[in-house]
């Protein structure tokens, strides 16, 4: 990507060194696309593209939808497809993304507790699991059938694995069924999805950043991910348990069936260690050293730079109401999550949508049936009817399947049509699933108050 000065289209001038050695600073603040002489163009361009993506989620919330689709129009309409205001010559748009991605990221981990694995029973994580595998096997040999690359199928693939849930909460909670079973396998399967779909995410792209696919290599990635997998949420958590000093609380019933309480406190109290320090907002910062040390861990060892960010958040995730980090962190999210997601609409290229469109329903066909059908079969046991509300809840792809396009695009494994491919894919899936969810259930009520009738009308004749 070649980078200008912010607005303009003049390149920046020569490295040049200054006659005390150190670095040209007007070529540094070029470098990074904010040129002192284009400050208010700069200034104009972020607040039009943060506005812009308000806007566009105000309207979608207010239909009802997820506000990320909103962001996303509103993307596609500033992009090069439209009003051509967001380019690839813009970088600082590409530092905000970023920074986006990696807290949108931290955010999906802190909401995955570690220790809610234990509860999420047999059926959540059949659930979890089949429903990674389907969609994985079923995308790749697809997307293979459909003439892409191995490694843009794989990437396709991982795309159609994530699951985002949010919108299928929002349409549980509005139907009053926020406390059903079916809601309950949902939002514990999702904890087991989400660390599934990150180690999918970690397998591919680490196999992609490769020179071939040998098996050799394979056995490599999946070695580094495993040990990276397992120092950062093994010894992570246990540091951060160890320095917070969080009391663990155990209940144990007695011979007479009377409960006991025990409590163990760690060594260290959290307010002799991490509050004591004299930095202003010592656990926060601390926190936020910790997200960019694992961001840059991961991408030194060849993951994507977000996968770190993921499990920051989820070492932190058992100590997030100790330091109260959603509200610590929403301030961030809600200034820097809605640029990427307008970054990545911009991205979209419909110069070609008429090849683009067929490949993009065929590949939303899958998506739906393959996701809805793994995770039904996960929850058979239960019935049909939980077997289905429980398939349609996995089905929405939402912005995580939109990170693993960026992820593909950013390393240049795809191409800009199938990063459009996946992004459409993961806007329909989320603007189907409210649809799909609701009809399911109107469905099975409807057969369940024919089957009650047609039971009362057996009774009455007999």
């Amino acid at each position: 990507m070649a980078v200008a000065a912010t607005c303009s289209l003049r390149a920046p001038a020569p490295l040049a060194l200054c006659p005390d050695s150190r670095l040209n600073i007007d070529y540094c603040i070029q470098l990074v696309g904010w040129d002192a002489l284009g400050t208010e163009e700069t200034l104009l361009l972020i607040f039009v593209a943060f506005f812009a993506a308000k806007v566009g989620g105000e309207i979608m919330e207010r239909l009802k939808l997820p506000a990320v689709t909103g962001e996303l129009i509103a993307g596609v309409i500033l992009g090069p497809s439209i009003l051509h205001l967001i380019t690839e010559e813009h970088a600082f748009f590409d530092v905000l993304a970023q920074l986006g991605a990696t807290f949108l990221l931290f955010s999906v981990g802190m909401e995955t507790k570690l220790s809610e694995l234990k509860r999420v029973g047999l059926i959540a994580t059949s659930v979890a699991v089949l429903g990674v595998v389907a969609p994985f096997v079923t995308g790749y040999y697809v997307s293979v059938l459909l003439h892409f690359t191995s490694v843009e199928s794989m990437f396709i693939a991982a795309a159609l694995v994530a699951t985002s849930v949010g919108i299928t909460a929002r349409v549980l909670q509005d139907m009053g069924m926020i406390a059903t079973t079916e809601a309950k396998i949902i939002l514990g399967a999702a904890v087991v999805d989400d660390i599934l779909a990150m180690i999918v995410l970690t397998l591919v792209s680490g196999t992609a950043a490769g020179a071939s696919l040998t098996s050799l290599d394979v056995v490599i990635v999946i070695a580094e991910a495993a040990c990276f997998v397992a120092i950062v949420t093994i010894l992570g958590t246990r540091m951060v348990r160890y320095a917070s000093g969080k009391r663990e609380i155990r209940h144990d019933r007695t011979v007479d069936g009377s409960w006991t309480i025990h409590y163990k406190t760690h060594a260290f109290k959290r307010d002799n260690w991490l509050d004591k320090l004299a930095q202003k907002e010592a656990p926060f910062v601390i926190i936020l050293i910790v997200i960019f040390g694992l961001s840059a861990m991961a991408s030194y060892v060849g993951l994507a730079a977000i996968i770190g960010a993921f499990f920051a958040g989820l070492i932190f995730s058992d100590s997030k109401e100790t330091y109260e980090l959603e509200h610590r962190f929403e301030p961030l999210n809600v200034l820097l999550v809605p640029f990427f997601f307008v970054v990545m609409g911009a991205r979209v290229d419909f110069s070609d949508f008429a090849s683009v469109a067929p490949l993009a329903i065929a590949l939303t066909v899958v998506a739906i049936l393959s996701k809805l059908v793994g995770c039904a079969a996960g929850a058979a046991t239960r019935g049909e009817k939980t077997a289905l509300i429980v398939g349609a809840g996995m089905v929405p792809r939402g912005e995580v399947g939109i990170v693993v396009a960026m992820i593909g695009l950013n390393m240049g494994t795809i191409g800009t049509e199938t990063y459009s491919v996946i992004v459409l894919v993961s806007i329909a899936t989320t603007l189907y699933a409210p649809f799909l969810i609701r009809t399911i259930i109107k469905a099975e009520s409807s057969k369940e108050r024919s089957r009650r009738w047609d039971l009362n009308l057996r009774r009455s004749r007999t």
